[in-house]
């Protein structure tokens, strides 16, 4: 798109010498159109891939570190290590690197454990996930029922990454998730937005679908 654009001004510029003919002005504007369309491609080829995911990953590893402000204003930052083994999730989270929580769900119900792996409290799953800041965590290989749920509100091709901004279908869903995904349309940055509320997320040490590695898990 930008080097069309780029060929387009430098025609412009010509122009100002030599009046161009009829034929490369057209053959202009069908690379302009070509390129368009290749970008509309590449958007469907990007939402198909990110989708895939709900089917070919079975594990996950990663660390992260997150950050949450109001207005600009930090209110909280934390890192943890989230793992994936099938439906089962394992959300460890961190302060000043200790172990303050430890989240284990299988969808169903969430348990929450202390640093020490006492239960403090088990709830429904869904009811838990819907008031967490950072529920996005919990949505790998859900990538499907994400995007029904949201209208994209735009879509950047980066160097070597997408932009991906979802929001909600109606008026009373007042938020924004941003996707960073990689060259494999995996995330690799979420942002949740709301009412001033930003938390962001950056997934670093991903590793998918690691063979012959298992999460110890709490049941």
């Amino acid at each position: 798109m930008k080097a069309s654009i780029n060929k387009l001004v430098l025609s412009f510029i010509l122009c100002l010498f030599v009046l161009p003919s009829f034929a490369e002005t057209e053959k202009t504007q069908e690379q302009i159109l070509a390129s368009l369309a290749e970008e509309n491609k590449t958007q469907k080829e990007v939402l198909s891939a990110f989708t895939a995911w709900d089917k070919t990953l079975e594990n996950l590893y990663v660390n992260f570190d997150q950050q949450t402000t109001f207005e600009d204003i930090l209110i909280s930052s934390n890192t943890g290590k989230l793992a994936k083994e099938g439906q089962i999730l394992i959300l460890d989270t961190y302060e000043n690197g200790k172990l303050i929580q430890r989240a284990w769900t299988d969808k169903k119900i969430i348990k929450i454990f202390d640093p020490e792996g006492n239960l403090i409290t088990t709830s429904d799953w869904q009811t838990w996930q819907q008031a967490q800041t950072n529920k996005a965590l919990f949505d790998f290989g859900n990538y499907t029922q994400v995007l029904k749920d949201h209208e994209v509100k735009s879509f950047t091709i980066q160097e070597e990454d997408y932009l991906l901004v979802l929001e909600g279908k109606s008026e009373q869903d007042s938020y924004e998730i941003t996707f960073v995904l990689d060259e494999k349309s995996f995330p690799k940055q979420i942002t949740l937005e709301s009412q001033g509320v930003k938390t962001t997320t950056n997934l670093k040490d991903i590793k998918i679908n690691q063979e012959n590695k298992k999460k110890e898990s709490k049941k």
